[in-house]
């Protein structure tokens, strides 16, 4: 083979992982943030079911599991460069945003459910706006509720983690072959 062939080539250079890794790691937050709501959930419905709708409050606690479950199984595969951690990630997240639109939709219409919802107490705007952070459960409370600011608060995390899972940089790290660190010959000299 001809040395000149490859002469004007650039050296391969591994695609920055910054992007992936900020993926994986609001993954992570956002089926941490899953857990814990669900958790406040069960813990709340255990010490008063009467306050609670019951196939809502079911709805919840699985739904947040299982996207607590997809999104931390999807940042394992991410990490793993698999593609599959990426489609993982824009599915479970573009849901929780779905939901956050329609919590933010019927907000901004003034919507009134036509039965009464048992859910937990409507508090200050800050708190409905703090509580929707905890994942499925959260922004349920904020549909429930209809708060804006509560469903405004609850879309900023699956937002930012569809945007870094679904972006051209995530695509490109986990796509290219992870770079082999050279071992030297143990002949060969080192300087």
């Amino acid at each position: 083979m001809d040395a000149t062939v490859n002469a004007g080539a650039a050296p391969y250079s591994e695609p920055s992982g910054v992007s992936a890794t900020a993926a994986g790691a609001l993954g992570l937050v956002l089926g941490a943030s899953n857990l814990i709501g669900a958790g406040m959930l069960l813990i709340a419905f255990r010490s008063d079911p009467d306050e609670f709708d019951n196939s809502l409050t079911i709805f919840a606690t699985l739904g947040a599991l299982l996207l607590a479950f997809a999104l931390i199984y999807g940042a394992i595969l991410l990490f793993r460069r698999d593609e599959t951690g990426r489609y993982t990630f824009t599915v479970a997240s573009g849901l929780m945003i779905a939901i956050a639109l329609a919590a933010l939709a019927c907000s901004l219409t003034h919507h009134e459910f036509s039965y009464g919802i048992h859910w937990f107490d409507e508090g200050t705007r800050a708190a409905d706006a703090l509580q929707s952070t905890f994942g499925l459960v959260g922004t349920l409370t904020a549909l429930v509720h209809t708060d804006w600011l509560a469903g405004l608060t609850a879309m900023v995390v699956p937002l930012v983690t569809f945007r870094t899972a679904a972006s051209s940089y995530t695509a490109r790290w986990v796509a290219a072959p992870p770079r082999r660190r050279a071992v030297p010959h143990p002949d060969e000299p080192v300087y």
